[in-house]
């Protein structure tokens, strides 16, 4: 009887502190989210988004400086509504992800107390929620919130399909898939899809796995976007739907975007900072795992190759386990990136729940687990709320700049005046809080073009010395552009009528 009431007592503790960590994460999330925009993919996701409110158009992503952020369009379409019923600003933006990285970290903890109970779904909550790096896309209006969301509701409901062989997780994983598209494309396919096939090895789920039925359901899941698409290309004539196939899937494959490259091992080295202060225990799993993949080569040499041919996947006689289950996720939420020769930090940011959860399980192997986790939850802690009050508010002030910048453009040119935009200076968060129309002309169109242009002053002085009939309408506009890490210096300038 006395072991029953501490086991009760230490079941309550657990429950206890992880009720306690959701308030605090809550708090985290939506804490301070009405600072200025952050360039560039938010403020080009909010012009979006509040250009379909105010226009009626949900097919035309038409906002200043932000062609190369143009995404699927589900994002926008959700932060339409959001603006349209609660209003536009910071915070309402910022709403839908920062709820999306709060129910990744509850599915996260779901499926751990689902595989190995409790104690280990709390470290793996603590793990993915109060990391450096995976909380942060809560406080960022980015498509990645969403779609790790769909990612992860996708592989708890493929996990309980294989265990329960319940028909509900049959619909809630094509419906993640069907989801996930919309945001953004290949990736969530990538994820799941391969996470299926690479199930198939295992002959004693392969039935099951084949009962998702992937010939039926997959064009049903992929029926809205492909509605989308259709209505888009007769829009634009597929200008749209082009640029995406050549932007995110045929040149991501081969050439980095945004000159962000990096060889394999990049995410692998990344981790290490971005899981902190966790990066012992992922530490810790390398070297573990590590050493048995060594002995595996060793035993079997260049023969374990057999194993990667799906002709001999027959033959194997794998059981299905929770962990190997977890780690055939890690394959293309992680492994598949370390080949692209683009390398962006969200990328991989699938892998950070299944990551947590192998983690929570190394860390709850340790004999001393208990008394290392409440080590790593307090620095967890502290570094939460230096984030919070310390480098937040400072990151905010500058980004006030471009806030600034457009209320003084906007006190110069008349209101129903187009401000012509000339130069690669395109900051999409001044065109937001400018809220006026920006044309973004080329050096052919810059002799002819008449009324206010903003101009970088290298390009001033320029023209200016070939005798261009130009005239300064404003001071210096220095701002900085913290995601090119360099000052901007910027006039606007009126072309009189030649």
């Amino acid at each position: 009887m006395g072991f029953s009431v501490f086991e009760t007592v230490k079941s309550l503790s657990v429950h206890r502190t992880f009720l306690t960590l959701v308030l605090i994460l809550i708090i985290f999330l939506f804490y301070g989210n009405s600072s200025p925009l952050v360039d560039q993919d938010e403020a080009a996701y909010a012009g979006f988004s509040r250009s379909m409110m105010e226009t009626g158009d949900y097919l035309s992503m038409d906002f200043p400086y932000s062609t190369p952020h143009r995404k699927p369009p589900l994002h926008f379409w959700i932060t339409s509504f959001f603006f349209q019923n609660i209003g536009v600003s910071e915070w309402v933006l910022r709403l839908f992800p920062a709820l999306c990285i709060l129910g990744t970290s509850l599915l996260t903890y779901h499926l751990t107390n689902v595989m190995y109970g409790s104690r280990t779904a709390l470290y793996a909550f603590s793990i993915l929620s109060f990391s450096l790096y995976f909380p942060l896309n809560g406080k960022i209006a980015l498509v990645d919130s969403l779609l790790v969301f769909f990612g992860m509701s996708g592989f708890v409901s493929l996990y309980h399909w294989i265990k329960f062989n319940k028909k509900r997780f049959v619909f809630l994983f094509w419906f993640s898939v069907s989801l996930g598209v919309l945001v953004k494309g290949p990736p969530i396919l990538i994820f799941l899809g391969g996470t299926c096939v690479l199930l198939l090895s295992i002959n004693q789920i392969r039935s099951q796995v084949w009962k998702l039925n992937p010939f039926l359901w997959l064009p049903v899941a992929l029926l809205p976007l492909f509605v989308w698409g259709y209505l888009s290309w007769q829009k634009d004539k597929g200008e749209l739907i082009r640029w995406m196939l050549d932007w995110y899937i045929f040149r991501r494959a081969t050439d980095p975007v945004f000159g962000q490259s990096g060889p394999p091992g990049t995410y692998l080295m990344l981790f290490v900072v971005t899981i902190f202060p966790w990066t012992r225990i992922y530490l810790s799993f390398l070297y573990e795992n590590g050493w048995k993949l060594i002995a595996l080569l060793k035993t079997s040499g260049i023969g374990i190759s057999k194993h990667l041919f799906l002709w001999n996947w027959k033959k194997e006689d794998y059981s299905f386990t929770s962990k190997r289950f977890l780690l055939l996720g890690l394959f293309f939420s992680w492994i598949f990136y370390e080949g692209l020769a683009s390398k962006l930090p969200s990328y991989p940011l699938s892998a950070y729940p299944i990551l947590s959860i192998l983690l929570g399980d190394q860390l709850s192997r340790k004999h001393n687990q208990i008394y290392m986790y409440r080590i790593y939850i307090t620095v967890a802690l502290l570094m939460i709320a230096v984030l919070s009050f310390v480098i937040f508010p400072k990151f905010s002030e500058i980004r006030m700049d471009t806030k600034k910048i457009a209320n003084q453009v906007q006190s110069i040119v008349p209101e129903n005046v187009t401000l012509h935009s000339f130069g690669a200076h395109g900051i999409p968060s001044f065109a937001f809080y400018y809220h006026r129309p920006i044309k973004e002309i080329t050096w052919e169109d810059l002799p002819k073009t008449e009324g206010y242009i903003l101009i970088s002053e290298s390009d001033f002085q320029i023209w200016k010395g070939m005798g261009f009939g130009w005239e300064s309408a404003s001071d210096l506009l220095s701002v900085y552009a913290y995601d090119r890490n360099k000052y901007l210096n910027l006039r606007l300038i009126k072309a009189r009528t030649p």
